[in-house]
């Protein structure tokens, strides 16, 4: 597989470091880059925060984009775009509100289905 720049990386792992999905335990493209797992590429959130830190200025970004266009859109992922078009959000966690309105946060108010489907689209859906 064709890894733009990655021949430039140290392993310093500043990336690892800045990266919001590592942080919270997940997978991410830096878990590609440094050979610790190998789904990363569809779960990053686009901070960019990766390639900021990289004192050696890999092209994480292009690293990820060609992992994306040689890959299948995994099935958890495709799973989660017919949640947000089915309910508005990506899982449901039952009782979300009763447990918010316990630590004093507003009710969670999911997005409507036509906002949804502007975002997935790209153009504006009537109202239905």
């Amino acid at each position: 597989m064709d890894k733009p720049g990655l021949g430039k990386c140290i392993q310093c792992g500043q990336c690892v470091e800045s990266c919001l999905v590592a942080g919270g335990g997940g997978n991410s493209i830096v878990s590609e880059l440094n050979k610790t797992a190998d789904t990363g590429a569809w779960n990053c959130v686009n901070c960019w925060k990766c390639i900021e830190a990289c004192p050696q200025d890999v092209d994480i970004y292009g690293f990820m984009m060609a992992r994306r266009r040689k890959e299948d859109i995994p099935s958890t992922m495709r799973q989660s775009v017919k949640n947000i078009m089915g309910m508005g959000c990506c899982f449901y966690i039952s009782g979300i509100n009763e447990i918010r309105e316990f630590d004093g946060l507003a009710p969670l108010k999911l997005i409507e289905k036509h906002k949804v489907k502007t975002l997935l689209e790209g153009h504006v859906q009537p109202k239905t």
